[in-house]
């Protein structure tokens, strides 16, 4: 893994790109870098791969903020929804 990858400019388009839900394969196409390079730097440079689950784990935060809104002014399917989410984040801290 060349140190050229490893720099502040790519994980912030990383993490860009990884919280509007590209592919692995679309963010190196847009990155403009081999697949598997980005791969690598997934990989072997743990920066790398916090940058793309944090752009993931923020949007998903700003969905399920969302979510939780349209439950709290009266939405019947969000608030079932609402409720799965709660349930599920009450079983896995057991």
């Amino acid at each position: 893994m060349n140190d050229d990858l490893l720099n502040d400019k790519f994980l912030e388009d990383l993490e860009t790109y990884a919280s509007l839900m590209f592919t692995k394969s679309e963010i190196a196409i847009i990155l403009e870098i081999p697949e598997q390079r980005l791969m690598e730097a997934l990989n072997d440079h743990p920066p790398s791969l916090i940058a793309f689950q944090r752009g993931r784990l923020k949007r998903e935060a700003e969905v399920r903020k969302g979510i939780f809104d349209l439950a709290q002014n009266g939405s019947s399917p969000a608030q079932t929804f609402a409720m799965k989410l709660i349930e599920n984040a009450k079983a896995d801290d057991l």
